[in-house]
């Protein structure tokens, strides 16, 4: 396991910014390299708040981008992660994981044009306060397979504890296929959750978080604000 790096900042928008700048240096090494680069980005309140700081410098026309995860809703669902994200970088080529009739249709096809993608430039994920990553949550159904990271690349249904509990969820394998790896968390419960996994403290080695920050074949960098 790669020692992980931990970003602390005493505000918020300090955070994002600085976030935003390892996002764009690292986007912008692998477009100098390559002809597009891949970026898997989370929903949710925090990175809306990230991507119009990455739209300003970023050569979004370049950029293959999808969540990491999405509520089993309309495209157009004010909680459709996907909608976030491609309303925040519209000229980005975003994949809609509704890729099917059923959830397991979706996923399956939605799996496997990520699989065609080149490794990707970056991936950045959330949390819950517990524990979970994208869509995968604390004792939900298939969640060893689903945090093996041997497994297969994959994308899979999931189940989340509130609704709309039907998901669609990226696997430990394909979220670790980025070439930098991040986590974005705001608050002292989120703190308190991060310093557990850091230091291997038993109670905290059947989280998703876990997995992620120690089963990582690179450093994840962690940024953090109250």
């Amino acid at each position: 396991m790669s020692q992980n790096l931990l970003h602390c900042h005493a505000q918020r928008d300090a955070c994002l910014h600085a976030l935003a700048a390892d996002l764009l240096a690292q986007t912008q090494a692998t477009l100098a390299q390559q002809p597009r680069a891949g970026l898997i980005l989370p929903g949710g309140s925090s990175p809306r708040a990230l991507l119009p700081l990455l739209a300003q410098q970023l050569d979004s026309q370049r950029i293959d981008l999808s969540p990491s995860d999405e509520r089993w809703v309309a495209a157009q669902a004010a909680e459709s992660n996907w909608q976030l994200l491609h309303q925040g970088l519209p000229q980005a080529n975003c994949l809609d994981p509704r890729q099917g009739a059923t959830l397991l249709q979706s996923a399956d096809s939605w799996g496997e044009q990520l699989a065609q993608w080149s490794s990707f430039s970056a991936v950045l994920l959330g949390m819950g306060e517990d524990g979970h990553i994208a869509s995968l949550f604390p004792g939900m159904p298939g969640l060893a397979t689903a945090l093996d990271p041997q497994a297969e690349p994959a994308a899979l249904p999931a189940l989340a504890p509130q609704e709309p509990r039907e998901r669609l969820s990226l696997n430990l394998a394909m979220l670790q296929r980025g070439q930098w790896l991040g986590l974005l968390a705001f608050g002292e419960a989120k703190r308190a959750l991060i310093e557990s996994v850091l230091a291997d403290q038993p109670a905290s080695h059947g989280l998703p978080l876990y997995a992620w920050l120690q089963r990582s074949p690179l450093p994840v960098n962690i940024y953090w604000a109250p």
